[in-house]
Formats: structure tokens, C-alpha cells, sequence
């Protein structure tokens, strides 16, 4: 049987996301499979329903549109073009095929400490860590701890430049990550970038 996939979707390399009524599919149980499944490319509701099987989460196709639908009008996903073949008798036959909006998508609603109040205790908290690092020095500025978070923050946005700037191939390699350790990947990216620059020696020293 002859199968040839025809792409009428522009998919692009890298999206981030900004708001957190879209960054929670990728956290959905649901919806967040059929993102992980559509990673390695387009896909027939046929395989992904033979997919969401192989987990041991049964779903109707008439249920896997709805998803589609929905992570269609947040711009998750989307109808990408068909599959043509040729069936027994060699007939040509097509179906939809579905796919991710980008290869890669960053998540930049990651939680961050909105109060004054919820502010004072995590700066405690890395108050308490930096001291034991350093018994020979204490940490009192908590504008000096902020100042280290906000350095991260800023790392953290320019890692996600760094990596869309990159050599495609990085996306290939990333492609195939969560949500997660996409994020861990650009955090841990950001403090590369920190330390590769000094910042964050220069401000402990202030401290």
C-alpha cells in the first residue's frame, strides 16, 4: 500500500507560551498525551487512538476530535493536511492527519512568587542554603537574593533566544522532551549563561 503524507501546515520551529489557561494541556493527563504523541510528527486519529490504547487510556475517535478541537482553538494544534493511499483494491483514499502548531514549545507561566509576603519566605529559604554554602559569611540582603533571581529570570529569556537562534538540530534533539525538562533544559541553560558571564559572583560579593 502507498502512503504519502501532503503537508498544507506550516509548522514553526518554537513557540512559547504565556498564558496558563494554555499551558495547562501539557499538563492535562488527556490532552497532554495526545501533545506527547504528536511530537514525532503527524498522525491519523486512527494511530493516535492506537496510542492514547497502547497507555491504557481508551478513547473514542468521536472523543479525540473534541481534544483536537480544543487544542486547535488555543493554538496547540492543528488539522495539518492528509494522508493519501491506496487501499486493496487500489482505490486512492485520504484522512486527516494532525499535528502540533511548533517542534518545540517553552513554558513562560512557570509560577513565580507574586506577594510580598510569599517573596520574604523563599528569599529566607535561599537565605538559609547560602549560608551553608558559606559558614564564613552570612547572607543578610534579601535585595542582594532577589537581585540573583531576577538575574535567573533574565537568563532564563535569554536562553529561550539563544536556543531559537540555534542550529536546527538542537530542536530535534529537544523535540522529543516534555514540557518539564524543556523547562529544566532552559533553566539549567540560564544558569549556564550566568555563570559563563559572572553575574552571579559579582552580586554574592555585594552580599
Amino acid at each position: 500500500m502507498r502512503v504519502q503524507d501532503v503537508i498544507t501546515y506550516n509548522q514553526v520551529v518554537t513557540k512559547r507560551i504565556k498564558d496558563k489557561e494554555v499551558s495547562k494541556y501539557f499538563y492535562d493527563k488527556d490532552y497532554g498525551l495526545l501533545l506527547t504523541f504528536l511530537r514525532t510528527g503527524p498522525k491519523t486519529i486512527k494511530e493516535i487512538e492506537e496510542a492514547y490504547a497502547a497507555e491504557g487510556n481508551e478513547k473514542s475517535d468521536k472523543t479525540l476530535y473534541r481534544y483536537i478541537k480544543t487544542l486547535g482553538e488555543v493554538g496547540l494544534a492543528v488539522e495539518a493536511g492528509k494522508r493519501i493511499f491506496t487501499d486493496e483494491e487500489n482505490r486512492n483514499k485520504s484522512v486527516s492527519i494532525f499535528m502540533r502548531t511548533a517542534k518545540v514549545f517553552f513554558d513562560d507561566t512557570m509560577d513565580k512568587a507574586k506577594t510580598k509576603a510569599s517573596k520574604k519566605k523563599i528569599f529566607q529559604a535561599y537565605k538559609i542554603l547560602l549560608d551553608q554554602l558559606d559558614e564564613e559569611k552570612s547572607f543578610t540582603k534579601e535585595e542582594c537574593i532577589e537581585s540573583i533571581t531576577e538575574k535567573l529570570a533574565q537568563g532564563e529569556k535569554l536562553a529561550i533566544e539563544f536556543i531559537q537562534n540555534s542550529d536546527e538540530k538542537i530542536f530535534d534533539l529537544l523535540k522529543g522532551q516534555d514540557f518539564t525538562e524543556i523547562n529544566q533544559f532552559i533553566q539549567n541553560v540560564a544558569w549556564l549563561i550566568m555563570i559563563y558571564n559572572n553575574d552571579i559572583k559579582e552580586i554574592l560579593k555585594s552580599c
